[in-house]
């Protein structure tokens, strides 16, 4: 598999980052715009964000970097705002596509696989506190009757 991702790098991954107008896209990954979080990566895109348009057989990747970007505090700086901050488009492409060529083949993939089972385990646990609330309400209400 990082054969592929090599290749695609090599091959120039048409990467465009622009501002969600409302038209949700298939082969992209959201990113918040606005807020305390902004850069972090959306399940579902919202009024507030970017989308960034890949290839579908690099969105893993793209949603790796996205991910790194977020977490890293790279964006920090970068955001503008007095009462609600954002990071404008510009500055987020910028930032996005310097990592995303300054970063390895095998480092993206690696973070992508590492990702991908963590956001499984996530959605198992959130499954488990959703029973664990449901179990608290059942025992609370038991306790009325």
């Amino acid at each position: 598999q990082s054969i592929n991702i090599l290749i695609r790098r090599e091959m120039k991954t048409e990467i465009q980052i622009k501002v969600h107008n409302g038209t949700e896209k298939k082969s992209a990954v959201y990113v918040l715009s606005r807020g305390q979080n902004s850069g972090k990566p959306l399940a579902n895109p919202c009024p507030n964000c970017h989308a960034i348009q890949a290839p579908a057989e690099s969105l893993a990747e793209v949603r790796a970097v996205a991910h790194i970007l977020f977490i890293s505090g790279k964006l920090n700086p970068l955001l503008r705002g007095s009462v609600i901050e954002f990071v404008t488009v510009k500055a987020y492409r910028k930032e996005f596509l310097k990592l995303w060529h300054s970063l390895s083949a095998e480092k993206i993939s690696q973070a992508a696989a590492q990702l991908a089972a963590l956001e499984a385990y996530a959605a198992t646990v959130q499954a488990q506190f959703a029973t664990l609330r449901q179990l608290r309400k059942s025992i609370a209400f038991a306790a009325l009757e």
